[in-house]
């Protein structure tokens, strides 16, 4: 299972990326020195060519500030249309932490407990009681650093446009026209830590039930409108105006995803749609947060929760190194040293990843429309942090 969770898984004058809001909207680059060095150090236009990746964007953090914001490639293979800075990819399993954000909002509204059964709070839907929810009840903490005791769901294909696409009640039932096993608890929770896309569609529908709004809407209020992140949505399908903007997929051979992309109604677990400028408004958002300098979504106290190892043995290190291995925390991968956190993601089509340095300031987000597409983005992220010194290199792509 892991092996394909890996395939797919400021400070001064301001603490928000300091783009004016054109700059923003069209992606700016006010460092671009440095990243005349990265490009050219790399031969980044070969490096795509040679492994099929149509397109690339990127979002470089420094400060705590978004030193530089710029797409690379095109928008759909043999297409001609840039990819920009606005240009939204599918986040894949970068959703779950951004998910988890939004329950722990609502566990500082008073409205959802870390601690409690979250079958008090679930009503449309209830987790079904076995041998082990009987030995420990399923709590929201424990299904956001993935130890709820759910085995399943690691990775989510998502529909073609040709077929039809289940409701979330049907996805956790595991009833057609669902394609996936039903969610269902299959260990004693709390006593195995166990990567799975299940535990974050029970978060989702809890966010629903907790908060009486659909899992999107709820999310573009609490989270996505408080931080501008105005190219980040969960909708699924996808809206007309929303794939206007939209990169198409490439599947591992090249060949484009047919109808552009997958639909994902796992929303939660794997449906974002973004730009990685966007997810790093987030991960300043939550690094100033951590330090007490910005309460926009969390407070200091819930952001340390978040980013605090809640779990670290049998982790496997996305991110980290073999001196500085990963935890997990809520919903994100969590480092040893220089407050890292991160996630990767994928979706059919899609990869991406996200890392940042909390006590630095530093970070990177890069998402792109390929299934190989951290082959070529992990070489992009350890050149801009050997070109930024921020002493980091990007584990083996996933494989």
């Amino acid at each position: 299972m892991l092996s394909r969770v890996l395939f797919w898984i400021g400070i001064g004058l301001c603490v928000t990326p300091c783009f004016a809001q054109g700059e923003r909207a069209a992606g700016a680059c006010p460092d671009a020195r440095r990243m005349q060095i990265v490009e050219k150090g790399l031969g980044l236009d070969e490096l795509m060519k040679k492994h099929r990746v149509p397109g690339i964007s990127i979002a470089v953090i420094e400060d705590y500030k978004l030193v530089c914001a710029k797409g690379y490639g095109v928008r759909r293979k043999d297409g001609s249309e840039p990819v920009t800075a606005r240009t939204l990819f599918m986040a894949g399993s970068i959703s779950k932490p951004v998910a988890a954000v939004g329950a722990l909002s609502l566990v500082e509204q008073g409205k959802l407990n870390l601690d409690d059964d979250v079958n008090l709070k679930l009503r449309s839907w209830k987790v079904p009681e076995n041998q082990y929810t009987r030995e420990h009840r399923v709590t929201l903490g424990l299904l956001l650093d993935h130890t709820g005791g759910f085995s399943g769901g690691d990775f989510f294909p998502g529909y073609a446009s040709s077929v039809s696409i289940p409701s979330l009640l049907q996805i956790l039932d595991g009833r057609p026209p669902a394609t996936n096993p039903p969610a269902r608890v299959a260990h004693v929770p709390g006593t195995k830590w166990e990567y799975t896309g299940d535990g974050y569609l029970v978060i989702q529908q809890l966010i629903m039930d907790a908060s009486g709004q659909p899992f999107p809407e709820f999310m573009r209020t609490a989270v996505f409108e408080r931080l501008g992140m105005h190219d980040t949505t969960y909708e699924e399908p996808l809206p007309a105006e929303r794939a206007a903007m939209a990169a198409a997929g490439t599947i591992i051979d090249g060949e484009a995803v047919k109808g552009g992309w997958h639909t994902n109604p796992e929303m939660a677990a794997g449906g974002l749609w973004s730009t990685p400028t966007d997810l790093a408004t987030l991960a300043i958002e939550l690094a100033l947060s951590e330090q007490g300098k910005a309460n926009r979504v969390l407070s200091r106290t819930m952001a340390r929760n978040m980013l605090t190892a809640h779990w670290s043995q049998d982790v496997v290190n996305i991110l980290g190194t073999k001196d500085d291995r990963d935890g997990m925390g809520y919903g994100f991968f969590v480092g040893k040293s220089n407050g890292r956190f991160g996630h990767i993601g994928g979706n059919v089509g899609y990869q991406a990843t996200l890392v940042m340095f909390a006590d630095t300031g530093s970070g990177v987000a890069i998402m792109t429309n390929s299934d190989v597409g951290l082959t070529v983005g992990n070489v992009l992220l350890d050149k801009i942090a050997e070109v930024y010194g921020w002493h980091y290199s990007a584990p083996p792509p996933p494989s």
